[in-house]
């Protein structure tokens, strides 16, 4: 089955970007791809709503990337085939080609100055329903069933990986920032970073639950016109401190954000 599944998505994955090309032509960039029809798209950089570059263990062995640049929706509810339309993929980018189209995107590479790491709460929920709850549930159907009991070596198998994958991705969510990006690392196995510009920023959600007060923990949502950046479990005085940064950036910057 696996065999059969990796064959589709590699047939699939020729048809569609068979001949892929990028042209930069004045302040647009020509996009044309596929096999069985060529479809061509005309992007501009400014209506990029966020832009995010990720890689996958043997992504990162081979040194490729892919990209993927969101744009704005209609305002419609829209299925998940229209906002994939809405979407540009670019896959299979060398570190060269992924910096070229960030610049022509961005305008530059993004030099974060700032990183942001959670508080170690962040844990909690994912260990308690990814592992703990799962677990107890098996431990008792294993006092009901004793058949059960014999599977315990893969219970055990299966609280070391969740426990890994939970513990990785802890790590790895970061939110990191200078004057002009904000970039959101995360993932396990395809780890992301998705850029925006702040003065693209629709609207900014803040809130703390009260027991976390005393501990000055606090979460932040950026939404924009292509989706939501969530970044939780962060210090709060610090979250505060970026909104109101964000906030003025957005206020007296009068650069298009469509």
């Amino acid at each position: 089955i696996m065999v059969v599944l990796l064959v589709i998505n590699l047939v699939r994955t020729f048809i569609k970007y068979y001949k892929f090309q990028i042209v930069k032509n004045h302040d647009s960039l020509l996009i044309s791809r596929g096999l069985l029809a060529t479809k061509n798209s005309l992007l501009k950089p400014n209506k990029v709503q966020s832009t995010s570059y990720s890689q996958n263990f043997f992504q990162k062995k081979m040194g490729i990337y892919n990209i993927t640049m969101k744009q704005a929706h209609n305002g419609k509810a829209q299925n998940e085939k229209e906002l994939n339309d809405n979407n540009l993929e670019i896959p299979g980018c060398s570190l060269n080609e992924r910096n070229k189209i960030l610049e022509l995107i961005l305008g530059q590479l993004p030099q974060p100055t700032q990183y942001f790491k959670p508080d170690v709460r962040f844990l909690n929920l994912p260990l308690f329903f990814g592992v703990i709850f799962p677990v107890g549930i098996y431990v008792c159907f294993c006092f009901i069933f004793e058949t059960s009991r014999s599977f315990y070596p893969l219970a055990i198998v299966y609280v070391l990986i969740s426990t890994l994958i939970i513990y990785v991705s802890y790590r790895r969510h970061t939110l990191m920032v200078d004057n002009n990006f904000i970039i959101k690392k995360s993932g396990f196995w395809d780890v992301s970073h998705e850029i925006i510009f702040p003065h693209k920023i629709q609207s900014i959600s803040t809130f703390q639950y009260p027991w976390h007060k005393s501990i000055d923990i606090g979460h932040v949502s950026l939404h924009t016109a292509a989706g939501t950046i969530n970044y939780k479990f962060g210090n709060y005085t610090q979250i505060k401190k970026m909104v109101n940064y964000w906030l003025y950036e957005v206020e007296k910057n009068n650069t298009q954000w469509i």
